[in-house]
């Protein structure tokens, strides 16, 4: 008699299968490894010292790269002051940045000048991008994978050990509300900043759609040793949220009654458009919620 398949076996072939077939659809995914993904392939989590000093060495000239590919004039509020911001040299930085645009990476890394590592989403992408990301160094993470949200956690806090620093998106994804400053966060940073002794670095971009004017703006460091997990992922939401606030009160005040609501839309969704490879669906679906949303209440079988 032939020998019996377990359906876990199965299981993990049609995996595969599934895994291989997103790949060919769009091959930029199979060069994105994430920290479980790295794991089974007997990978370490993070780059070697070897490959951060090369990664840091070609940095200036990726960003000047970066420079080619944006399409909006970059402003600065102020800049990544030590003295002003209250930094501590000696240890690592977490960056918490907003996201809404394409333009976010190397607008953001731009603006902190230092070689900084990103934290991003396993999502499909144009092939330069893939190719910036991998040469930058980044954490790739699948965020419905609760396993490798784990792992990357993991990684995260070994790449801090190693003295570097990293930038990353708290909401998790795309901000393409109108009315919500900040989406909610998870606690995760929080607990990545206590255990590896880092400081969180707060940064807002907003973006002119009109103008094509990207204003950008650091907060001061914040220690969350002291507080606890809720404490501190208000406080990081808050500064972020403040920091956008003061970025608003540069523009010109318009009535309310003379704001087209629909236009101001249609000018967010044309920024998505602008990322054809974007899965906007995909991005909704991994917004954070604490509480159940009204749709999730009164309406639970609706997709």
């Amino acid at each position: 008699m032939g020998q019996a398949i377990s359906l876990e076996k199965i299981g993990d072939g049609l995996d595969l299968i599934e895994e291989s077939t997103n790949e060919e659809k769009d091959p930029s995914l199979a060069k994105q490894l994430t920290s479980k993904e790295r794991k089974e392939k007997g990978l370490s989590l993070t780059d070697s010292r070897i490959k951060i000093r090369l990664k840091e060495s070609i940095h200036p000239f990726l960003r000047l790269l970066s420079k080619t590919k944006l399409k909006y004039k970059v402003q600065k509020m102020n800049s990544l002051s030590a003295k002003v911001l209250n930094l501590d040299s000696k240890r690592p930085i977490i960056f918490v940045c907003n996201h809404g645009t394409s333009f976010d990476a190397p607008i953001a890394l731009g603006a902190i000048k230092k070689h900084t590592y990103l934290l991003v989403g396993k999502q499909p992408l144009e092939s330069v991008d893939a190719m910036f990301f991998n040469l930058n160094g980044t954490i790739f993470v699948d965020r419905k994978d609760k396993d490798d949200m784990k792992l990357s956690k993991e990684a995260i806090i070994e790449l801090l050990g190693k003295k570097k620093n990293i930038l990353v998106y708290p909401e998790g994804t795309w901000n393409m509300t109108d009315s919500n400053l900040v989406h909610e966060m998870k606690w995760g940073i929080i607990d990545i900043a206590k255990q590896s002794n880092a400081i969180i670095v707060p940064l807002a971009l907003d973006y002119d759609f009109d103008t094509r004017v990207c204003k950008y703006k650091f907060g001061g460091s914040i220690d969350v040793n002291e507080m606890s997990l809720k404490e501190g992922i208000e406080t990081v939401r808050d500064k972020m949220a403040t920091l956008r606030w003061d970025i608003f009160e540069t523009k010109q005040t318009v009535e309310r009654k003379n704001i087209d609501i629909e236009a101001e839309r249609r000018k967010i969704m044309n920024s998505v458009a602008e990322y054809p490879k974007l899965d906007y669906e995909y991005e909704k679906s991994v917004i954070f919620h604490s509480m159940p949303t009204p749709d999730e209440v009164f309406f639970p079988n609706r997709r």
